[in-house]
């Protein structure tokens, strides 16, 4: 059941990340890091380009990075190692309750694949690494916490559209 005012979920974000990278062996596997990663990367750069949220979970600021909080609980269990399953969600369909995997409607495609393009090649250490650094919007909240996050305060979507809008800005007056 989809939102009007996002094209897609969190989950269904995840769940293409995962099948991705199961076909892609020859870079770093989808661990929950990576993967979540990968998640609010989309997520920034959708709100950079199209100043709307690209779904509607909240990015929360934990100590590794963004997070969304779903997905964390989903694939907790695996720990480092790399996710072997796609998530589920519980969807209602036809009046009843049932376990689904979540899945975009493939209009997003090219979209996630530029972003692979871009951030696949990384770790989940690294890809945390890159959110960590100055003017990021997890630093940005980090800061106004004393970087104090057992609170795992949400990054406002508004920072995460204004950061990367700016890096939009900034690689089209590079180029």
């Amino acid at each position: 059941m989809g939102n009007e005012l996002h094209p897609t979920s969190a989950m269904a974000v995840a769940n293409w990340f995962l099948e991705k990278s199961w076909r892609e062996l020859h870079l770093p596997p989808c661990d929950q890091m990576k993967l979540n990663k990968l998640v609010y990367y989309s997520h920034g750069w959708y709100l950079g380009n199209y100043h709307t949220e690209l779904f509607a979970e909240d990015i929360e600021a934990w100590p590794h990075g963004p997070i969304v909080r779903d997905l964390y609980y989903e694939f907790m269990s695996f720990g480092r190692r790399p996710i072997d399953r796609l998530g589920k969600r519980i969807e209602m369909k036809d009046g009843e309750f049932t376990i689904g995997i979540p899945k975009h409607n493939g209009s997003l495609n090219d979209f996630f694949e530029s972003v692979w393009a871009v951030y696949g090649k990384y770790t989940g250490i690294q890809l945390s690494n890159m959110t960590h650094q100055k003017n990021e919007p997890w630093t940005i909240v980090a800061k106004q916490y004393d970087y104090d996050l057992k609170a795992k305060p949400t990054i406002p979507p508004e920072i995460i559209s204004a950061v990367f809008e700016r890096k939009i800005m900034r690689a089209r007056q590079s180029d």
